[in-house]
């Protein structure tokens, strides 16, 4: 009976040890896949600070993940991310299609530019589909891996209105609660980028709700103001 109790502390400590090594790995692998792969595809700036995983649980959370703006914006950033936490179905990670439970944005702070060349959340957008196509056109669809999003929760978002022509200055909003649900399905998986897609398409037509005509207005008054500053 002793034997048996030490084998199976033994086996207790082994798998703990095993999972403590493979949430390690995980955090360092996803952190290295989002630096390595969100620049490319957002065609801005990324940094993150914190990755943690649990694999017992099926969870992943990020903290301070800042996405930057696209060349010729001149706000801070577009999107600094509060916190994000991640729930997959575990029994999914052996078949051909990752079902996502709930991904939820909570508390995170995002700049709205608008300028000469469109607005930067847009353009982030547009750099995400024409990254998704670019891979599409170099690898088969095989090749890519294929999700399930049940549900994306983004809240609490602070945006801020801003123009480049104003040097990234703007007004403060807050964006209306977003609630995506049924990303994907068994039949035709999502790519990241199609869910990336669209979630910023979710942001952008939210942001079009809040950006009133006369806050607009306002913004061009503004601009017409700095303008008319730089010839006195």
């Amino acid at each position: 009976m002793k034997k048996i109790l030490i084998g199976l502390v033994a086996i207790i400590l082994i798998v703990v040890g095993i999972a403590v090594y493979g949430a390690s790995q995980s955090e360092t692998i996803i952190r290295t896949a989002i630096l390595e792969y969100a620049p490319k595809a957002t065609g801005a700036d990324v940094s993150l600070d914190k990755v943690s995983v649990s694999l017992l649980g099926g969870s992943a959370g990020l903290s301070g993940l800042t996405v930057g703006n696209p060349a010729g914006f001149k706000s801070d950033h577009a999107f600094d991310l509060g916190n994000m936490s991640v729930m997959i179905d575990l029994k999914s990670l052996t078949s051909d299609v990752i079902r996502i439970k709930e991904v939820r944005i909570d508390g995170a702070d995002l700049i709205y530019e608008i300028g000469t060349k469109g607005n930067n959340i847009g353009k982030i957008q547009k750099n995400i589909e024409a990254y998704t196509q670019s891979l599409g056109l170099k690898a088969s669809e095989d090749s890519s891996a294929k999700f399930i999003v049940d549900h994306i929760y983004i809240t609490g978002t602070k945006v801020k209105l801003a123009s480049d022509l104003l040097g990234g200055k703007g007004a403060a909003l807050t964006l209306p609660d977003i609630h995506l649900k049924n990303i994907g399905t068994e039949d035709k998986g999502a790519t990241a980028g199609e869910v990336g897609t669209a979630v910023f398409g979710a942001i952008n037509k939210g942001l079009g709700k809040i950006v009133t005509k006369d806050m607009l207005n306002k913004g061009l008054k503004d601009v017409k103001k700095k303008l008319g500053d730089l010839f006195k």
